[in-house]
């Protein structure tokens, strides 16, 4: 579980083919991109790097404690599909989480993905949990029906 070090210029030279991309892509399980460079990178890495769910996750290379940064983006979860259609699925926890953990989570989540759809929670629909072999259980729905007037 050791860190390899690549910079853009260099990485840009030797991995420019498509076939050195897929290398590279196979070669780690995730990719950390300086959040000064991250706008550039999906036009650089192509569409095969998200396609296999290996986007670049975002770090702030200022921080002074760069392993609370690494070990934070290595344990959270880049969503980017955002803008691309109504629905998103969002692995929020693990089997072995506890209940407290799994809570913490689920709410962690909710709050940032919020923060990125506009105009917030007023343009969210409905949340449910999944695992993999449960069905979708509501969390949250926004009924779209206007109030009754009781007389």
């Amino acid at each position: 579980s050791g860190i390899n070090a690549e910079y853009g210029g260099k990485m840009k030279k030797k991995f420019k083919e498509l076939e050195a991309k897929r290398v590279l892509c196979n070669s780690y399980d995730c990719f950390l991109v300086d959040e000064r460079v991250l706008p550039i990178v999906p036009r650089w890495l192509g569409k095969y790097f998200y396609t296999k769910g290996k986007a670049p996750i975002q770090v702030n290379l200022k921080k002074t404690d760069l392993s609370k940064e690494f070990s934070d983006a290595i344990r959270s979860f880049m969503v980017s599909n955002l803008g691309k259609g109504n629905n998103i699925s969002v692995p929020c926890g693990r089997v072995s989480f506890d209940n407290d953990q799994l809570i913490d989570n689920v709410n962690s989540t909710i709050k940032s993905l919020c923060k990125n759809v506009k105009p917030g929670m007023k343009n969210v629909k409905a949340i449910y949990l999944k695992t993999e072999t449960s069905v979708a259980l509501p969390v949250y729905n926004a009924l779209g029906v206007a109030p009754m007037k009781i007389s």
